[in-house]
């Protein structure tokens, strides 16, 4: 539990042109495969930012590290877990929780499930209103003047 608590994880920043093996290289060269660690790359300025925010995680729970009252309530303090590895993804047009969480069995693969998550943000459109719903929202908007 210390080492979720004590959150002293590395990150690198990579603006969207950028978007390259650097970024799988990078989340790479700064993991440790040997404890629970994360390593993070903001792309364009991260989730926050309108970007997208990737990490490499090797947690007990497909839950990103730095919800540690969430860990708080799963870890007790003498409990053995096993850890694995995880790629999250976070971006406003990934899903609507803004999070992809995939399991990883090695590293192998690491730079092809990026690139994939990237094509669904490059790809992403904005989600259009129904017409219906559009008009019932102008006629709301408009008699509360």
């Amino acid at each position: 539990m210390d080492q979720i608590v004590d959150q002293n994880f590395p990150l690198a920043s990579f603006p969207a042109e950028k978007y390259s093996q650097a970024v799988a290289d990078t989340l790479e060269g700064n993991f440790d495969l040997n404890k629970i660690n994360r390593s993070e790359v903001k792309i364009n300025g991260g989730v926050e930012n309108d970007g997208q925010t990737i990490s490499l995680e090797l947690a007990p729970y497909p839950l990103p590290l730095r919800y540690i009252n969430e860990y708080k309530k799963l870890i007790h303090a003498d409990q053995q877990i096993e850890v694995f590895s995880y790629l999250i993804f976070e971006s406003n047009k990934i899903s609507r929780s803004k999070l992809k969480i995939v399991q990883l069995s090695d590293l192998k693969d690491l730079n092809s499930q990026i690139q994939n998550f990237y094509e669904i943000e490059k790809n992403w459109k904005a989600p259009e209103e129904d017409d219906d719903k559009a008009v019932e929202k102008d006629k709301k908007t408009s008699t509360k003047k």
